[in-house]
């Protein structure tokens, strides 16, 4: 199943963060909006960094992400996700953490193997294509222990 999600992979190269971030407001934002949840994108200076990636299987990463957090907190009042982006050293860190129950943690330690899912309908494939993906970029995708929600970190050569 991962070689077959990894078809047409498409080139690899620099990729403007900003305008894979707006890819993903449109392909996820109308989610978010009607489920009430607030969304955090970045949109100043930090988001106009360019990393080593292929576009839409960035934003296929993001989007992956961004909907496991918007199940993760479709319940609760307050419900929030929010992407964030900083440097460590030439990478570049990407952040997407929610406010919801968290990960628990017979799960996280299988969280990237495939068909590990917490989700009732979920395939638990979702994640562990992601960190392919993340991989062929010459990147990462963890999760990051948080004492509440979750929030998991991808980091990217900058380009």
């Amino acid at each position: 199943l991962r070689r077959y999600a990894r078809r047409g992979a498409g080139s690899i190269g620099p990729v403007a963060l900003d305008e894979a971030i707006d890819g993903v407001r449109l392909l996820i934002g109308d989610r978010f909006r009607a489920k009430g949840v607030t969304l955090d994108l970045p949109n100043g200076p930090e988001a106009r960094l360019t990393v080593i990636a292929g576009r839409v299987r960035l934003e296929q990463v993001l989007v992956n992400l961004l909907q496991n957090a918007l199940d993760a907190v479709a319940d609760r009042r307050d419900a929030r996700v929010s992407v964030t982006v900083g440097r460590k050293g030439r990478d570049v860190v990407l952040t997407v953490a929610d406010n919801g129950p968290g990960i628990d943690a017979d799960i996280a330690d299988h969280l990237f193997t495939p068909f590990a899912t917490s989700k009732k309908d979920g395939l638990g494939l979702g994640l562990g294509i992601a960190r392919d993906i993340m991989t062929e970029f010459g990147g990462t995708l963890d999760l990051v222990p948080a004492p509440e929600g979750a929030i998991f970190r991808m980091i990217l050569v900058k380009a």
